[in-house]
């Protein structure tokens, strides 16, 4: 399966059209969450907010900031904007004041609408002395947790309306507090695999690396560990995979952008890169630093150690740990760049639509003659509708299907050969009655005379 169509080599990439963060349809056991959709990882068009103190988050993000499959510590981060959704345990008690759905002082702005989830864990959790929960949404934030919660109370009451403090739901359960996200694995899996196709090989010259953007390109652990400086030139998305088993990134400090360095108040270029790691068990990013960009481990039996503040998305199917540095952060940059064009939660399929009507149900007018017989679809039909099987071939106009043939016969109401038949039966017993009192007539009047 292709994950997003198919597009001519040197020819950079081009953006998807995909920005339909709230329209995702389905509502999900967990306190109205969405159903998600790669619409809802990936964005139309890079973001230009910078980093700054927002007392009230500006742009509402229907997607997932942090997806952590295996579990999430947290020692040394003080903030984690966007919604963070765990598939196992979720352990903050090592750290001290933890803003997760929001950043508690610098942010993108770029977070949860309020009221929503913006903390969901599917085992248990641990919490932090003072965890804090949406403090800068427009309402409080949404607690989820499948197992127990331990620790300080939850902190869900947001600085703009303290009246409309966010819900904590525990033991509801891993798959009731999952269900919107039980797509996400298969998500982080197509686009590591998205990635890397057709990645040009490239290696640092003395720690130093210089790509073009719009293109995917591939390094090895060891080209990777060297990488000190990244420059970009052009503009679009950079694809960044980096291949082996055991991955570290210590010492990448200086990172540009189409001339531009991505620090500080240009964090949001980080929405241009994407680093994926489809092959390791164990990666580990940064050194007290900024690393930019959306992070893809698809391994579940992978660790993802961050000693740096990230910036993008954090979409790992093992564990993550926040464990290095000091005062680090997670600032939220949807990736600007391409994602599969694959749903993360599978709609329910409608019911297929029946080639004819049952008898009382309905009226329907018969196909004139030398129509084909069509299943029923949204729109007028045409006369050149066929069947929408593919495998069926149209029948010609001397070969009608045999399955349709009691439908084109059948008069209005549904009736079909049975009916014809009936009918025909009861004109043969009233031709019968009629003769059978003729000859009464006639033999009473011969015995008369």
């Amino acid at each position: 399966m292709r994950l997003h169509p198919a597009r001519p080599r040197g020819i950079p990439l081009l953006v998807l059209s995909a920005l339909a963060l709230t329209t995702a349809g389905l509502a999900a056991p967990a306190a109205a969450a969405p159903a998600f959709t790669t619409d809802d990882v990936c964005t139309a068009g890079a973001s230009d907010r910078p980093v700054g103190v927002y007392t009230l988050a500006e742009i509402d993000d229907a997607g997932v900031g942090i997806w952590a499959g295996g579990g999430l510590t947290v020692t040394t981060a003080t903030e984690l904007e966007g919604r963070v959704v765990v598939g196992e345990d979720a352990d903050f008690s090592g750290a001290g004041t933890l803003n997760v759905g929001t950043a508690g002082g610098g942010g993108s702005a770029i977070a949860p609408a309020g009221g929503t989830d913006m903390l969901v864990v599917g085992g248990d959790l641990a919490t932090a002395p003072n965890l804090q929960v949406g403090l800068h949404a427009s309402a409080g934030g949404n607690v989820v947790v499948g197992g127990t919660i331990t620790g300080a109370p939850v902190g869900t009451e947001s600085f703009n309306d303290r009246t409309a403090p966010g819900t904590v739901r525990q033991g509801v359960g891993r798959d009731v507090a999952l269900a919107p996200y039980s797509g996400l694995p298969g998500l982080v899996d197509a686009i590591a695999a998205d990635a890397a196709q057709d990645a040009l090989p490239v290696t640092p010259k003395d720690g130093a690396l210089t790509v073009t953007a719009g293109s995917r390109y591939t390094l090895t652990a060891a080209a990777a560990k060297s990488l000190t400086r990244l420059d970009v030139t052009g503009s679009g998305p950079v694809l960044l995979t980096v291949t082996g088993t055991d991955v570290a990134i210590p010492g990448l400090q200086h990172v540009t952008y189409a001339g531009e360095r991505v620090f500080q108040s240009t964090q949001y270029l980080s929405s241009h890169f994407l680093w994926s790691f489809p092959e390791a068990t164990q990666v580990r990013l940064g050194t007290n630093d900024q690393f930019p960009g959306t992070v893809v481990v698809p391994g579940t039996d992978s660790t993802l150690t961050l000693a740096t503040s990230t910036n993008g998305r954090i979409l790992a199917n093992g564990e993550v740990a926040y464990t290095g540095g000091a005062g680090i952060e997670h600032h939220n940059y949807p990736f600007a760049g391409p994602c599969p064009s694959t749903p993360l939660v599978e709609e329910p399929k409608p019911e297929p639509t029946p080639e004819g009507p049952n008898p009382g149900e309905g009226v329907t007018t018969p196909p004139t003659d030398g129509e084909t017989p069509a299943v029923e679809e949204p729109g007028e039909p045409t006369e050149e509708s066929t069947p929408a099987a593919e495998t069926s071939a149209a029948p010609g106009p001397d070969a009608t299907p045999v399955a349709a043939e009691q439908d084109d016969a059948a008069p209005e109401g549904g009736l079909a050969t049975t009916g014809a038949s009936v009918v025909v039966l009861g004109v043969v017993a009233a031709l019968l009655l009629a003769g059978g009192a003729t000859i009464l007539v006639v033999a009473r009047r011969r015995a008369t005379s």
